[in-house]
């Protein structure tokens, strides 16, 4: 491993222990609910990351494939479509979560 991959591992491994602790601080002080919205926020945010990750390998890809080959934008054009949908995926998750949460009101 470089130095470079070391330290993005040690970094998502201390965002990950970070999240799981605001997770149980967040579930005791706002119990489910806040445990729900959080959870809401993270699908959200983490999917449209993702998304625009692939946006860009795949828009670059779909750039550099239409300047050699013209006709094949259609195809690249799909491609870029497909990836923007992992940030849709989330967004019907998001809203999967915050139908089954509790009501406020009760």
């Amino acid at each position: 491993m470089r130095k470079g991959e070391v330290c993005k591992d040690m970094l998502a491994s201390n965002a990950l222990l970070m999240l799981m602790a605001l997770g149980g601080l967040v579930g005791e002080v706002l119990g489910d609910v806040g445990t729900g919205f959080l959870s809401m926020a993270f699908v959200t945010g983490l999917a449209c990351i993702g998304a625009a990750y692939a946006v860009a390998a795949t828009g670059t890809g779909a750039i550099a494939s239409t300047t050699e080959k013209p006709e094949l934008f259609a195809r690249a054009l799909i491609f870029v479509g497909l990836a923007e949908g992992i940030a849709i995926y989330g967004l019907i998750v998001a809203l999967l979560i915050w139908i089954n949460l509790p009501s406020l009101a009760a």
